[in-house]
């Protein structure tokens, strides 16, 4: 993920945050870019697990509970849109909760978009993310 400035960084009120301890797991292959999700996120009470593919993503979703998951889409072996795929099927196979999945890509075109949603999606990002914005995404969906 390419982020935007140095100024996100201390731009966002962070006292308006949920105390909940939320659970959150990070499908990105890109090391520099989960470095500065956890940087945004690090003094809030989020738990960021980070998986490096759509596979671990999916293998550590069925091992955990999660609050919410942050899902790139172009990942090695398999992809974003495969691991929601698998990870709806999942949920209405053993008629588990729906987790909120947010698309986050490079890829701004209207097809992205709609492919995100076709395959379960609940949201879609597209990079650079701001700190403002990612944060927000994150209260929608888990408060």
């Amino acid at each position: 993920m390419r982020f935007t400035d140095l100024n996100d960084l201390i731009g966002f009120d962070e006292n308006h945050v949920s105390d909940k301890v939320l659970k959150i797991l990070l499908a990105e292959d890109c090391e520099n870019n989960v470095l500065l999700v956890q940087l945004y996120l690090k003094k809030l009470p989020y738990s960021i697990d980070v998986a490096e593919n759509g596979a671990k993503a999916f293998e550590k979703y069925k091992a955990n509970s999660y609050d919410l998951i942050l899902m790139d889409i172009e990942m090695p072996f398999t992809d974003g849109y495969q691991a929601t795929t698998d990870i709806r099927k999942y949920e209405h196979d053993n008629n588990l909760k729906s987790t909120p999945i947010v698309a986050v890509t490079a890829h701004a075109l209207s097809e992205n978009k709609e492919k995100a949603y076709s395959v379960g999606c609940d949201y879609f990002m597209t990079k650079p993310v701001r700190k403002a914005d990612l944060i927000s995404v994150i209260k929608k969906f888990t408060e």
